[in-house]
């Protein structure tokens, strides 16, 4: 959505640090100030523009329509490959789908400054989402340099299996704008008896919000708590209460 220098170093930093033969998709969510499918076609992706503004996980199940592979990848425009890190950074990824029993991997977020963004997720007193080791700057400590089983994992930088995100029916959509949706897919995703992982060795830089956040967050944290906490599918992993600091509900 918009930012096409942001689009750009996404798709050019990813391809550069590719082992494999990918497919790169851009999902144009009517963008108003940029038309995508004129402005990308030099960077090797197929781009495809929504008659209407989607909002992320709408757009999100767009884009699955026109991939094909067995895994699919989705990356926000404001994530991007390092050179220090990015060699690969797909084989990393798709190594872990050798085990037939995972479903989804996230890969190793930092922000610009080299801290951790997100290396998965767990739940805290009150059933609240929150990311694992936010922050550390030890990149070597164990808890943020090997893979691991996670609760969930963020749309940022989310793998799938095509067959599960087919079963699951993709992102629901009733989480409007975005937020929250990565969240409920991971616990449908474990329902169904998959794993959700987090893989160190595909490690990204994510700059966080480029196209502003939503301003429905608060509606998509209710209805969040209604399907997986009030029902008490979501069982805290530590007792601790409000790792975020902030009361959702």
């Amino acid at each position: 959505y918009n930012a096409l220098d942001k689009v750009l170093r996404c798709l050019n930093s990813l391809q550069a640090g590719a082992h494999e033969n990918n497919k790169y998709i851009v999902q144009d969510d009517a963008s108003p100030n940029v038309l995508f499918p004129a402005c990308v076609p030099l960077c090797a992706a197929i781009t495809y523009r929504n008659e209407y503004n989607r909002g992320f996980p709408g757009n999100c199940n767009e884009g699955a329509k026109h991939a094909q592979a067995d895994v699919l990848f989705f990356v926000n425009q404001d994530v991007y490959a390092v050179p220090q890190f990015s060699r690969g950074w797909d084989t990393a990824l798709l190594n872990v789908f050798d085990d037939p029993q995972v479903g989804v991997v996230g890969a190793r977020l930092l922000f610009p400054n080299g801290t951790i963004q997100s290396v998965g997720g767990l739940f805290d007193g009150k059933g609240h989402p929150f990311h694992r080791c936010l922050g550390y700057s030890n990149l070597a400590y164990p808890g943020v340099a090997l893979p691991k089983e996670v609760r969930w994992t963020t749309g940022a930088a989310f793998a799938v299996r095509r067959s599960l995100w087919e079963q699951i029916g993709g992102f629901d959509t009733a989480y409007g704008r975005g937020y929250f949706e990565d969240v409920d897919f991971c616990m449908r995703a474990r329902q169904k008896g998959v794993q959700v992982w987090n893989e160190p060795r595909c490690t990204l830089i994510h700059e966080v919000g480029s196209t502003g956040g939503s301003p429905h967050f608060m509606d998509n944290a209710r209805l969040f708590k209604s399907r997986w906490v009030d029902t008490g599918l979501v069982q805290p992993d530590t007792p601790a209460i409000d790792m975020q600091g902030a009361s959702w509900w």
